[in-house]
């Protein structure tokens, strides 16, 4: 008796293995088999005309997927792709515009080779191995029939999955790529949640919609979560997010990836649900397991010995196979690139100031776990729907970057889904624990995980449903950090990448330009141990990089907004430009610190060790580039626009005229050497303007002159090489023996067609 107690509680606690997927003889789904090198599928009738999903599992991150159908045309069976009704009440076309009810992807004569089996036999080989699938739109392979085999098949119990080795002509060479296909049983249509443009989700068929801010009809992306107690405030799942840790995750390295994920728990339980995730170690999971559509992988994507890849990943990304009917996730896989020098490197030049750990290569282990912790809190968010993008990040008062308790509950930035990464505007003086300086899971990524991912009561009309998720987006009227913007072609604050943002741009940029010094001082003792350069020049390059970024943070508040998507019975603009004073400090701010970089910055103490030609002069392009980025035509309409608003009136012909003055400097100043950046600059600058004036004017339609000058815009351009070149003539007049002479008649030949 305590013997048949102890198998009955192993049978009821047994974790779910493959022998619980694998095919019953009791179940009705697909059976394929292998015969003489091909490949048989039968379909059940009762499948005839029921959608399910055929899918291609490659092995690195690329997931195809597309619905399909089976449907019998007397003798024949034929493969269709059907434009799909979306639960949200549109049609998902099946190709770019193309406006067909369904599309035949393959027809298959009746094959009556297995006589014993119950269904519609045929034969798909030639299907898998050598036709060419349009996954999506022009999509096409070169492949190589030759190197192309058959290898295994497997039956699940609601999906069948079969492997190949298919020749293909990558990067000029033939090769045999592993891949899976499948063919998935697809769920009962869930209850969708709509797509609404003031949240960062992904919608149901990814990218298909354009991310203006205005609504489109769509479904976001989301699991199926459902309370098991349904009345229950807080109540556990019917069926939680499961993932699976991949068995080449290093042992050291899993607690971390789980604490990543785990930083999720809270968002879950503000939307309504208690243990939503499930963390598993599984380390004999079997390759059919892993491309099931059931199962969810962290992967690890290691570095290879080969040469040229021996730093290995940095980042990661997600692939989601997600039910287009209602956006519903059914499988999400994640990989996670493990690079530790790159890691740690990244980490260097924003953090090695403010925390000791990192100040000497290698990194404890410590510390690099929780770099890959706030990865996978980061991808795993896109696992659950949420986009790339600005969720609020400029919103945080500069004053909370140091405070501690702050930095604890609401940390440097709302989201981890900002590209915001370590907090550098802290400043060595204020203690911070290093464990505060890293992205976490924020206040905005529990604000956007409740309102996808919240249960309503049965009782509940769609309309009530409607104006509880519309109170929720509201909050962003009043909490600014719950903001969610798109907006990516620099138009203001909070739509740049790779820098800690918060109300104060300006001095930020002060107190991340004190750290960068510091990072500088701290490079030749870090690289000490190193045989060559390499390590000092990537340090060095990436340093740069960050000051680049940071300056074009501040390039962005000129022209710039604060946006705030409004509804339209809000009162006040979307769209409020920042301050003309705010515009100009920051403008006159970039004046002296973009063409003028400290020494500490074009000349460090190691700089002969890593530089012995003026050739490949990262400073000058960034320069260059930046003053380029102020003239962005979008820029310049914004500015345009701006002139005829209440307290802007002027600003345009004002940012003009400070521009010129800041890049000619030495023109007015009395300066009789011009430096070799700033000739540079200079001549480039009235370069790309003359060529800008003088550009025929040809583009009619509003797509076309999108990146085109205004001829107002030209009119000022004109004005001020004309100015320039009346102030050079005066200055080379004034000094004769101008140790700069060469180039201010350089500057004239440039000038030469301008009256």
């Amino acid at each position: 008796m305590k013997l048949f107690f102890l198998i009955c509680l192993w049978i009821i606690g047994a974790p779910h293995t493959m022998s619980a997927l694998e095919k019953s003889p009791k179940q009705a789904f697909m059976t394929t088999s292998i015969k003489n090198n091909q490949l048989y599928l039968n379909i059940p009738d009762h499948l005839l005309d029921k959608p399910m999903l055929f899918v291609r599992y490659e092995q690195n991150t690329n997931r195809q997927y597309m619905q399909v159908v089976w449907s019998l045309y007397m003798n024949q069976l034929i493969l269709k792709a059907p434009a799909i009704q979306s639960t949200a009440g549109i049609t998902l076309p099946i190709g770019e515009k193309l406006t067909l009810k369904e599309n035949i992807l393959a027809v298959f004569p009746l094959n009556n080779t297995h006589p014993q089996w119950r269904g519609l036999t045929i034969n798909i080989t030639d299907f898998l191995l050598t036709q060419n699938i349009e996954w999506s739109p022009g999509y096409s392979e070169s492949m190589v029939p030759s190197i192309t085999m058959l290898m295994e098949s497997k039956d699940l119990i609601d999906e069948v999955i079969v492997k190949i080795n298919k020749g293909l002509i990558q990067n000029n060479i033939k090769i045999s790529v592993p891949m899976h296909y499948a063919f998935c049983m697809l769920p009962d249509p869930m209850p969708a949640r709509h797509y609404d443009y003031r949240m960062g989700f992904f919608n149901e068929k990814l990218n298909d919609i354009s991310y203006l801010p205005h609504n489109s009809i769509a479904n976001i992306s989301r699991w199926r979560l459902e309370k098991l107690h349904k009345y229950k405030e807080i109540s556990v799942p019917k069926k939680p997010i499961t993932f699976i840790m991949s068995p080449d995750i290093p042992h050291k390295w899993r607690p971390f990836v789980r604490a990543g994920i785990e930083e999720w728990l809270p968002a879950f339980e503000a939307a309504g649900f208690k243990d939503a995730l499930v963390i598993q170690e599984n380390d004999s999971l079997s390759e059919w397991q892993t491309k099931s559509i059931h199962t969810s992988m962290i992967y690890w994507q290691s570095g290879y010995n080969f040469r040229g890849e021996e730093r290995g990943g940095y980042g990661g990304t997600i692939a989601n196979i997600i039910d287009e009917r209602t956006g519903e996730i059914l499988k999400s896989d994640v990989f996670i690139g493990n690079s530790r020098e790159a890691y740690s490197e990244r980490y260097f030049i924003r953090a090695a100031p403010l925390d000791k750990r990192a100040q000497k290569f290698p990194f404890p282990d410590e510390l690099l776990g929780e770099l890959y912790q706030s990865l996978v809190a980061h991808e795993v968010g896109h696992s659950f729907g949420l986009m790339d993008s600005h969720y609020g990040q400029n919103a945080y008062p500069i004053e909370k970057m140091n405070d501690i308790s702050w930095l604890a509950s609401m940390g440097h930035t709302p989201s981890v889904m900002n590209y915001t990464r370590q907090n550098n505007v802290a400043q060595p003086k204020d203690s911070i624990p290093p464990n505060l300086l890293n992205q976490k899971v924020g206040p905005t990524d529990r604000y956007m995980i409740k309102w996808g991912y919240m249960e309503f009561s049965p009782e509940i009309s769609e309309m009530e449903e409607e104006a509880v998720l519309e109170s929720l987006i509201r909050l962003q009227d009043s909490i600014p950090w719950y903001r969610h913007s798109r907006s990516s072609n620099g138009m203001g604050p909070g739509t740049t990448y790779e820098v800690v943002d918060c109300r104060n741009v300006v001095q930020s940029t002060i107190m991340v330009l004190k750290n960068l010094e510091r990072v500088m001082e701290l490079i030749p003792e870090a690289c000490s141990n190193q045989k060559d350069n390499a390590r000092m020049e990537r340090l060095y390059e990436s340093t740069l990089d960050l000051w680049n970024n940071k300056m074009l943070q501040v390039v962005y508040l000129v022209g710039g907004y604060d946006i705030h998507m409004k509804p339209t019975n809000l009162s006040g603009s979307r769209y409020e430009p920042i301050s003309m004073d705010y515009q100009m400090k920051s403008l006159e701010f970039l004046m002296q610190h973009v063409l003028y970089p400290p020494k500490w910055l074009t000349n460090p103490p190691f700089e002969t060790r890593i530089n012995y030609t003026v050739n490949r002069d990262m400073i000058l392009q960034y320069q260059t580039l930046l003053v380029f980025e102020l003239l962005n035509p979008l820029r310049m309409k914004r500015l345009e626009y701006m002139n005829d608003m209440n307290g802007f009136d002027g600003i345009y012909k004002r940012f003009f005229t400070s521009l010129q003055l800041g890049v000619f400097r030495e023109l007015y100043d009395g300066s009789r050497n011009v430096p070799r950046r700033k000739q540079e600059i200079q001549l480039t600058y009235l370069d790309f303007l003359v060529r800008n004036v003088n550009k025929e004017r040809i583009n009619i339609s509003i797509e076309e002159k999108n990146y085109d000058y205004t001829d107002y815009s030209k009119g000022l351009m004109l004005e001020q090489l004309m100015d320039i070149k009346n102030d050079i003539k005066r200055k080379l007049k004034q000094y004769k023996g101008n140790v700069s002479v060469g180039h201010w008649n350089n500057c004239l030949l440039s000038l030469q067609e301008i009256p």
